[in-house]
C-alpha cells in the first residue's frame, strides 16, 4: 500500500519500503475520504500523481487476484471524480478477522486461506486507524483495513452504491414536500396530517428500496425535514389567517349589524388576543346573529300581510303567521317549507288568465329586476273572491348576488269595495243629477224657440244659466275624481300635437272675446307617455282658464320648451294677475281667488285642481307665476319619454 499526500489533486506519494515494493505484484493507495461530519461514506478509486495513475488498494488486489473485470465494472460505476459510495456489508467485525500472531504460530491452516484475499492491518482502537462510518455509530469507529475489506467484498459481489446527480436528489427532496403542500391545500387537517405521516414513511421506504434494489443512494434528510415542517408551519399560518379573517368579520358584523334585543356591545378582539377570547367573541357574534334572525322572524310574523320568502330556486323557506291564517281561510293546509312558489300561488288564484300571468312572472319572463329571476306586482282575485295585490321583491346577498324573493299578498278587498261604491256615486252624480238639468235646458230652449216675448223670457234665461253651471260643476267633479283614481295608460304621445289641438279647439272662443290666442312655432316633437284624454283636458283647462280671466284686446301665448328630463308647456296671458297670498291655494279643489277684482265668471275651482292631479299622476308638476296687473304664466312639466326618437322642429301649420 501507498499513501497519497491528499486525495484532491495529489502531488506526492509515500511509497512502501523498497524491499516490499520490489516483492509486491501491484501497489495501491489506501487514503480514506472523510465527509464534513468526519464519517467515511465513499472511497476514491483512482488518482493521478505526476502523470501516473494510481488505483485504490482494493482495485489493485482485484486485478492481481484475476478479477480485473470486476475491478473495471467498479471503476465504470464511479463518479466523475473517481469516487463511489462504500456498500458496507455490516457493522464493525462483520468481516472475519484473525490475530496476526495466530497466523505466525500456525494456528490457521492453509486451507482456510486458500482462494481468499487477506488484508493485514492495525485493528486495535488505540492505534488510531479507526474512522466513523454509517454502520459504526454505536462504537468508536471502524478500522481502516476493515473499510478496505468492505469495499473489496462489494466489488467481488458486484455491489456498488451510486449517488445520483444533484438535480435527482433535489427532485427526490422537493416532490414529497410538494405533495404535502397539495394535501394541506385540498384536504381536511386530519387527512392532511395522515398524508404527511404517510409521506414521511414513504420517503424512508423509498430511500431503502432504491438503495437495496437500485443501488442508488438518495439522501432523505431534506425531504424528511421539509415534510415534517410543512404541517406545523401550515397549521400555524392557517390558524393565523383564520383568526385574522374572523377578527375582520367580527368587526364588520359589529359595524353592519348593531346589537338588538338589548345586547351588550363587546369589543372586537385584537391581533394579540388569545384564542379563548376570540372564541368568546365569536360566541357573542353568533348569539347576535341568532337574535337578529329572531328579530326579523318576529317582525315578519307581526306583519298584517301574508308574507312568503323563497330561495333562489323558487322554493319556500319561510312564511309568517298571516300567511298561515290566509291559507287556512282558503281551506288549505299551511304551506310546508320547500314547496315550489309557482304551485303554491297558482292554487290560490281562480282565474286561469291571471294564473298564467303569475306563472310567467314567477318563472322570470319579463322580469323587472336584472339581478332577480322573477319580479311581479299584480292585482288578482283568489278562490274566495278576495281582491289581492301580489308583490314580489328580490333578496340579495352582501355581495349583490341574488339569494331569493319575498312575496306579499295584500288584501285590498275593502279598498276595491269602497272604489266600487265611489263609482256608483259618480254614476249617480253623472246620470241622475245631469238628467234633470238636461231636461230643464231642453224645456227652456223649447220655450225660447216658441217666440213668445213675455216676462218669462228673462226667468228662463237665468234658469238655463244655472243649469249649465250645474252641469259644468258635475263634469268637473267627475273628471277630477276619475283623474285621482283611474289607471293611467302608458301611451307614447306627442305633446306638441296635443297642445296644437287644444289651441285649435279654443281659437274660436278666444276670437269671440277679442283675444289673440297664439302658438309659438315651430313646436318640437315632444314625446311623453301618458293618458291622451287626461292630458288633453288638462291643456284645455289651462287655455280655457286663461281666456276666462283675460280682458279683451289682449294676447295669450302658448309654447313648449325642453329642460333636463322634462318638457315644459307655458301658457302666458295678459290678465289682471293673481295676488301673491292667493298663489299657494290656487290649485286646491273648490278654491277661487280674486273674485272681487275680476268679477264672477262662474266655476267651482275644480279645473286647476284637475290639472295638478293629472300632472302629478304623470310624474310631473304644475306651477304659476303672477303679479297683479301683469298677467300670469302657468307652467306644466311632464317627463320626457324614455328612448324617444330624435326631436326636431314641427313644420308650421
Amino acid at each position: 500500500p501507498v499513501v497519497l499526500d491528499r486525495l484532491n489533486h495529489p502531488s506526492a506519494v509515500s511509497a512502501a519500503i523498497p524491499v516490499l515494493a520490489q516483492a509486491a505484484a501491484s501497489e495501491g493507495f489506501i487514503n480514506a475520504r472523510l465527509d464534513p461530519d468526519g464519517a467515511v461514506r465513499e472511497a476514491v478509486l483512482t488518482a493521478q500523481v505526476a502523470g501516473k495513475r494510481w488505483n485504490h488498494l482494493a482495485i489493485s488486489m482485484l486485478e492481481v487476484g484475476g478479477e480485473a473485470d470486476k475491478a473495471q465494472r467498479l471503476l465504470r460505476r464511479a463518479g466523475p471524480d473517481g469516487s463511489i459510495l462504500i456498500p458496507y456489508a455490516g457493522p464493525i467485525a462483520h468481516v472475519r478477522t484473525v490475530p496476526y500472531l495466530s497466523v505466525l504460530r500456525g494456528d490457521l491452516s492453509a486451507t482456510e486461506l486458500q482462494g481468499k484475499y487477506v488484508l493485514v492491518g492495525a485493528w486495535a482502537t488505540g492505534l488510531g486507524d479507526a474512522y466513523p462510518t454509517p454502520v459504526s455509530h454505536d462504537v468508536s469507529g471502524m478500522a481502516g483495513v476493515e473499510i478496505i475489506a468492505n469495499l473489496l467484498q462489494a466489488a467481488r459481489d458486484d455491489i456498488a452504491f451510486q449517488q445520483p446527480p444533484g438535480w435527482w436528489n433535489g427532485l427526490f427532496s422537493a416532490l414529497p414536500v410538494m405533495l404535502a403542500c397539495l394535501a394541506l391545500w385540498r384536504l381536511s387537517p386530519k387527512r392532511a396530517l395522515l398524508v404527511c405521516v404517510a409521506l414521511l414513511a414513504g420517503i424512508l421506504l423509498a430511500a431503502l428500496l432504491l438503495l437495496a434494489y437500485g443501488n442508488f443512494w438518495f439522501a432523505p434528510t431534506a425531504a424528511l425535514l421539509g415534510v415534517a415542517l410543512c404541517y406545523p408551519l401550515w397549521s400555524w399560518r392557517s390558524q393565523e389567517a383564520a383568526l385574522r379573517y374572523m377578527d375582520n368579520e367580527l368587526r364588520r358584523l359589529q359595524r353592519e349589524y348593531p346589537p338588538v334585543l338589548n345586547e351588550a356591545r363587546a369589543q372586537a378582539a385584537g391581533p394579540s388576543a388569545s384564542l379563548e377570547s376570540r372564541v368568546g367573541e365569536l360566541r357573542r357574534a353568533l348569539a347576535r346573529v341568532r337574535n337578529l334572525r329572531r328579530f326579523l322572524a318576529d317582525g315578519l310574523d307581526g306583519m298584517a300581510d301574508a308574507t312568503l320568502v323563497f330561495d333562489q330556486d323558487g322554493r319556500m323557506r319561510f312564511r309568517n303567521q298571516a300567511a298561515v291564517m290566509y291559507f287556512q281561510r282558503l281551506g288549505m293546509r299551511p304551506p310546508r317549507v320547500g314547496r315550489p312558489a309557482i304551485h303554491l300561488l297558482e292554487k290560490t288564484i281562480s282565474d286561469p288568465a291571471t294564473r298564467q300571468r303569475v306563472a310567467e312572472a314567477l318563472s322570470g319572463q319579463g322580469s323587472i329586476a336584472e339581478t332577480s329571476p322573477w319580479s311581479a306586482d299584480l292585482e288578482l282575485r283568489d278562490r274566495a273572491g278576495r281582491d289581492l295585490i301580489l308583490k314580489c321583491a328580490p333578496i340579495h346577498t352582501a355581495e349583490g348576488n341574488f339569494a331569493g324573493t319575498v312575496a306579499t299578498l295584500t288584501d285590498i278587498s275593502r279598498i276595491r269595495q269602497a272604489e266600487r261604491q265611489r263609482e256608483e256615486t259618480l254614476r249617480f252624480i253623472s246620470h241622475d243629477m245631469r238628467a234633470p238639468q238636461s231636461s230643464i235646458l231642453a224645456l227652456v230652449e223649447m220655450k225660447q224657440e216658441s217666440g213668445s216675448q213675455d216676462a218669462q223670457s228673462e226667468t228662463l234665461s237665468r234658469i238655463a244659466t244655472l243649469a249649465r253651471r250645474t252641469l259644468h260643476l258635475v263634469d268637473d267633479f267627475v273628471h277630477l275624481t276619475r283623474a285621482e283614481s283611474m289607471t293611467i295608460s302608458e301611451v307614447e304621445l306627442d305633446l306638441g300635437s296635443l297642445l296644437q289641438d287644444a289651441v285649435d279647439e279654443f281659437w274660436a272662443s278666444a276670437q269671440k272675446r277679442d283675444i289673440a290666442l297664439d302658438l309659438r312655432l315651430p313646436l318640437p316633437v315632444a314625446y311623453i307617455r301618458g293618458d291622451q284624454t287626461l292630458l288633453m283636458r288638462a291643456l284645455c283647462n289651462l287655455i280655457d282658464n286663461a281666456i276666462k280671466y283675460s280682458p279683451a284686446q289682449t294676447r295669450i301665448e302658448c309654447g313648449i320648451d325642453e329642460e333636463p328630463g322634462f318638457w315644459r308647456v307655458g301658457i302666458r296671458d295678459q290678465g289682471l294677475g293673481i295676488a301673491a297670498e292667493d298663489l299657494s291655494r290656487l290649485f286646491e279643489p273648490f278654491s277661487r281667488v280674486g273674485i272681487e277684482t275680476r268679477g264672477d265668471v262662474g266655476g267651482a275651482g275644480l279645473g286647476l285642481a284637475f290639472v295638478r292631479t293629472v300632472a302629478e299622476r304623470h310624474g310631473g308638476s304644475v306651477d304659476v307665476s303672477s303679479e297683479l296687473g301683469a298677467g300670469s304664466v302657468f307652467t306644466l312639466r311632464l317627463p320626457i319619454a324614455p328612448e324617444e326618437p330624435p326631436a326636431g322642429p314641427r313644420p308650421a301649420a
